[in-house]
Formats: structure tokens, C-alpha cells, sequence
């Protein structure tokens, strides 16, 4: 057999591809790998694989033209999921040979459906895994995922924080500011534990930060992520079996404020209490400690207002026992000078001078007065005074 150009090889490879497949789309499914995106430009080129278990068991090249590039825009709105590798597509494709370049597929169309639909199972893996693995730490209530974390008691004022964030990135600048910023002058002492938040081993680096908090042992109210200023699509890190146990059996409450304005990652899920963005954990803290005050000054009203009361009323029962005394003294008094009166004239009556002057004559005998008969003797000499003087007389 005699040898044939390189050219005429590739050309006739080329009619057999553009004979079998007649630039007639395919759906395909497919794992991205080796993306090389070229925004500004409009196109990206990228290896589709499959694989089984470690294994490969194929792999093509692809590309997406400038015609088609929104596909991608299109795929991370409908998902929340950035454009990345190691994601299962359902893919339309034209398979394309050329003679310079080779077998190349073309991207067409992106079915947002099927990669939401692999990532929620996914998502549901973890959570299920979890739930086998770790029933101590996190189990379902009416459908609901319940956690250690979450039934953990809330401080009465949160005060404390250690703060898990990217250093410099706008969510940390967002945090403090809004703290630092708050109208209402509350104080807090943030600790940083600075750490990758996004991105590939994000997810190590905040259970390492955990694990930091943890062996700090310093009395820390609640634990803060927070995370913004990134890309909006990064969020897998969140969504992992490791930090999803690690928050969920944490034994200070977290508070997770990552930026996800769209879909709850499994940390929000878990944790102690979750709001979209670093700005909004901020304020949550805010209000947490306001209405602690609020209730301060409520219950500091109702006191002054119970003391006000309880006040008047003991002056109104003291008015009124003064003037039961005063009425009770009146008639005490009143009925005592009355007694004296009629003592008075009694004793009047009874007064010897007053006796004498009716009649009668008190005998004595040597100043004493003698009321018996048998007390004198034939001879004593005996003093009778009358109403206007004294006369001796004898007795016989």
C-alpha cells in the first residue's frame, strides 16, 4: 500500500466527519476541564471529558465562537454557578474536523436544567451523608434540617466576634464599616481569622480557621463569614461535606453573610442564622443588641412607671391613714377632756372645803382626821374644822 499525504488524510477525515454527523447538533453530556475563557474576546476554548470513577474514558476538545458566547453568560445566570471545570453539562454541539486543527466540537447551547438539577442532587448527597454520618450534629424536623449550631443559646448582647473573611475584600471592608458606622454607637471587638473564602481550597482554609476559634478558647459571642467582592458564582466551598459538618456541630454560633443573593449554600443551611450579604450580618448584629436595649429601656420605663404608681398610692394610703389618725385622735381627745370634765367636777364635789361648806366638820386629833367613833377616848383633846375655821373641843 503506498503512502498517502498528510493532507489528504485530514481532508478525507474530514468529509467522513462532515458525512456522519453533516454539522447536524448533538446533545451531548459531558465535565469540563482545561477551560481557557477569553472574555474580552468572546470565545473559549475547553476539554470536555467522561469519566468513570479516576478513569478517564474520554476526552475531546471544544470550543464556544463569539456567536454562541452568551451561552455562557445565559448558563451562570440561570444557575448561579460560575462557568468553571469539573462540571457535568448537557451540551449541543456540532462536531467540526479541520484539517489544521483536528476534531474540535462547537458549543452551541448550554441546558442550565440538567446542571441545576446535578447540583441540587449533589447538594442533597451532602446533606444526606451528613444526616447518616453525624445525627448528633444535624437531623430533619418537618422537613426542615435542624443543627447543634442552630439550637445553640443566642447571647443576650453580641458583643465578641471572630470574623472568617478574604483580607481586604469588600465584604470584610462592608462588615466593619457598617459596625464601626452604626448610628447607634454599639461597640464591638472583631478578631480576624483571615482566610480564602472562594475558590479552590477555600473550604480547608475556613475549617482551619475554625479549628483556630476553637482552640483560641476566648469566650467569643458568635463567629462571622462573611464574603464579598468576588464573583457571584463561586459558592461551591459552602456547599461542601467538610465545612457542613464543621459549622453544623460548632460550638459558638455562626453567622454566615457570603453574598449568595440567589440560591442557600449548605453552610447557610447549617448554621446558627444566615443573611445574603456582609452588610446585612452586620446589621443583623446591630439589631440583635438594639432590642436588647429596647427592652432594657421598656422594662426601665415600666419600673419608673411601677415606682411612680406604687409611690403615689402609698401616699394617697398615707393621706388617708394621717387623716384617720387625726379623726381617731380628735374623738380620743375630745372624749378624754369630756372624762376630765365631769372627773373634775366630781372632784370638786368631793373636795373636803367644799364638803365642810355643806354642813359637815371633819374631826381630828393631832392633825389626824378620825372617822371612828372607838378612836376617841374620854378626855382627848380633839380639833373639829368647819367650813370657815377650826374649834377645840374635849371630849367625855
Amino acid at each position: 500500500m503506498s503512502p498517502i499525504r498528510l493532507s489528504d488524510l485530514a481532508f478525507t477525515l474530514n468529509a467522513v466527519v462532515d458525512d456522519a454527523f453533516g454539522g447536524r447538533p448533538l446533545w451531548v453530556v459531558a465535565e469540563t476541564s482545561d477551560i481557557k475563557n477569553y472574555p474580552d474576546r468572546g470565545y473559549c476554548f475547553l476539554t470536555l471529558v467522561e469519566r468513570e470513577g479516576r478513569e478517564t474514558t474520554a476526552k475531546l476538545e471544544a470550543c464556544i465562537w463569539r456567536r454562541h458566547y452568551h451561552t455562557i453568560r445565559d448558563f451562570e445566570q440561570a444557575t448561579g454557578v460560575a462557568f468553571a471545570r469539573n462540571i457535568q453539562l448537557l451540551i449541543q454541539v456540532v462536531v467540526g474536523f479541520n484539517p489544521v486543527y483536528g476534531l474540535r466540537l462547537e458549543i452551541v447551547k448550554i441546558d442550565p436544567a440538567y446542571t441545576l438539577g446535578n447540583l441540587e442532587r449533589e447538594r442533597q448527597a451532602v446533606l444526606d451523608k451528613l444526616v447518616a454520618k453525624h445525627p448528633e450534629l444535624i437531623w430533619v424536623e418537618a422537613d426542615q434540617y435542624v443543627t447543634a449550631n442552630q439550637l445553640l443559646p443566642r447571647p443576650t448582647v453580641i458583643q465578641r466576634l471572630a470574623l472568617i473573611t478574604a483580607p481586604n475584600s469588600d465584604g470584610w471592608r462592608d462588615f466593619r464599616h457598617e459596625l464601626a458606622q452604626n448610628p447607634l454607637g454599639y461597640a464591638f471587638i472583631v478578631d480576624e481569622y483571615l482566610s480564602q473564602v472562594q475558590g479552590q481550597g477555600a473550604e480547608r482554609a475556613i475549617c482551619a480557621q475554625l479549628d483556630a476559634i476553637q482552640n483560641s478558647r476566648i469566650p467569643y459571642d458568635a463567629v462571622v463569614i462573611v464574603r464579598g467582592g468576588g464573583s457571584q458564582l463561586d459558592f461551591g466551598s459552602f456547599d461542601t461535606y467538610e465545612l457542613g459538618r464543621a459549622v453544623a456541630g460548632f460550638p459558638i454560633p455562626i453567622l454566615a453573610g457570603i453574598g449568595h443573593e440567589r440560591n442557600v449554600s449548605i453552610t447557610d443551611l447549617l448554621c446558627h442564622q444566615s443573611v445574603k450579604t456582609p452588610t446585612k450580618a452586620a446589621a443583623f448584629l446591630i439589631e440583635h443588641n438594639r432590642q436588647f436595649e429596647e427592652r432594657c429601656l421598656y422594662l426601665r420605663e415600666r419600673l419608673i412607671n411601677a415606682t411612680r404608681t406604687s409611690l403615689l398610692e402609698a401616699r394617697e394610703q398615707l393621706d388617708s391613714e394621717v387623716e384617720r389618725f387625726r379623726f381617731v385622735m380628735h374623738n380620743y381627745f375630745r372624749d378624754r377632756h369630756t372624762d376630765l370634765t365631769e372627773k373634775t367636777v366630781t372632784l370638786r364635789h368631793l373636795d373636803p372645803a367644799n364638803v365642810l361648806k355643806r354642813g359637815y366638820a371633819m374631826l381630828l386629833r393631832n392633825g389626824r382626821v378620825l372617822t371612828k367613833a372607838a378612836d376617841v377616848q374620854p378626855g382627848d383633846t380633839l380639833q373639829v374644822r368647819l367650813a370657815d375655821g377650826s374649834v377645840q373641843v374635849i371630849s367625855q
